[in-house]
């Protein structure tokens, strides 16, 4: 089972890495309406602490266990940040304000760390 997790965060992070990569205006301007149309933006955390924890579950059913390891570790990491910090502050960030070609490389970093992830399984 716990395979099925690394497969299933793998392939998130290919679509999310594609998405980046062809379309970034589209995914900034989709992360602005999920900020602010959600009822309470706190609990969007959730969702990177879920991965997180089945990342680390999955640390065994990988080749490449450390990268896994910190991939959960950061995930978990940004969803402690989501919990803490005010929705404000994250709707300001830099990370919302960089070019398109910015988002394109981080696009190609995701697609990469998700093929690799995909590979890695056991």
């Amino acid at each position: 089972m716990a395979g099925f997790y690394l497969l299933l965060v793998s392939l998130v992070l290919v679509v999310e890495g594609v998405a980046l990569i062809l379309m970034p205006k589209k995914c900034v301007k989709a992360a602005h309406g999920v900020l602010s149309k959600a009822k309470e933006p706190k609990l969007l955390g959730i969702v990177p602490l879920l991965a997180g924890v089945f990342l680390l579950l999955s640390i065994s059913s990988s080749v490449l266990g450390w990268l896994v390891l910190i991939l959960g570790l950061a995930m978990i990491a940004k969803a402690v940040y989501v919990f803490r910090v005010p929705v404000a502050k994250i709707r300001n960030s830099r990370w919302l304000g960089l070019s398109d070609n910015s988002y394109r490389i981080l696009g190609i970093l995701v697609l990469v760390l998700g093929i690799i992830l995909f590979i890695s399984r056991i």
